[in-house]
């Protein structure tokens, strides 16, 4: 009985986590990372913020477990793109990775605050987690990525994966500037200074990957 009892507490916590997870995700869509706050999490969850921080001890920390959770649904959407059959070339893996890239927003503001903002203020065990993870699913989807790329050497898929980060994380915070900048972006004279998010990214994916083809198949 005394199993049982704990078993129930822990579907109880599992639970609960959940819901904080899903509401953090759903303020996440309206708010930016200054703007969320762990109290707001909280209310929406029906907790107590003494309650939440027994879950998540802070901001940071919460929302790098969000992360974490759309980061591991990414590669699994892409490891399930590039297992398709067909003939696969530099550009078409560049357009796989930017489909599933490109809508994934909530994804995409997280991976571009992670380095600078999420990554701080957290537990060493998070830190392990969350890094461990993505070894292990980067290894596994570069090693996929070599399959349908033969011009990379082995381990080179991890690289590219890298570059996909940095390009994701750099663009992300140039197509979404603050209230005031957008302004100013809006004005007809500075159309060259903005950037939408999908079609940058996938360009340069797409370039990217044709470069190294080029570069590697002519030497």
């Amino acid at each position: 009985m005394v199993i049982k009892q704990r078993a129930r507490k822990d579907e109880d916590k599992l639970a609960r986590r959940r819901r904080i997870l899903d509401e953090a995700l759903a303020l996440w869509d309206e708010r930016t990372f200054a703007t969320l706050t762990m109290a707001e999490v909280a209310a929406c969850c029906g907790l107590a913020k003494g309650t939440l921080y027994l879950y998540f001890t802070t901001k940071e920390e919460l929302l790098l477990a969000l992360l974490e959770e759309l980061l591991a649904d990414w590669f699994d959407a892409l490891d399930s793109v590039l297992d398709e059959a067909g003939h696969w070339d530099a550009a078409r893996v560049g357009r796989a990775i930017g489909g599933v890239t490109v809508y994934r927003t909530a994804l995409t503001r997280l991976l571009a605050i992670g380095e600078g903002t999420l990554e701080h203020n957290i537990s060493e065990a998070q830190a392990r987690a969350y890094k461990g993870m993505t070894l292990t699913r980067a290894g596994s989807t570069g090693r996929r990525l070599e399959r349908r790329l033969p011009f990379l050497a082995a381990g080179e898929g991890m690289l590219i994966l890298i570059r996909v980060h940095a390009l994701v994380t750099g663009l992300r915070q140039l197509a979404d500037p603050g209230p005031i900048v957008r302004e100013v972006l809006a004005l007809p004279e500075m159309a060259p200074l903005r950037v939408d998010f999908g079609p940058a990214l996938t360009t340069a994916l797409v370039a990217m990957l044709l470069g190294m083809e080029r570069e590697r198949t002519a030497a």
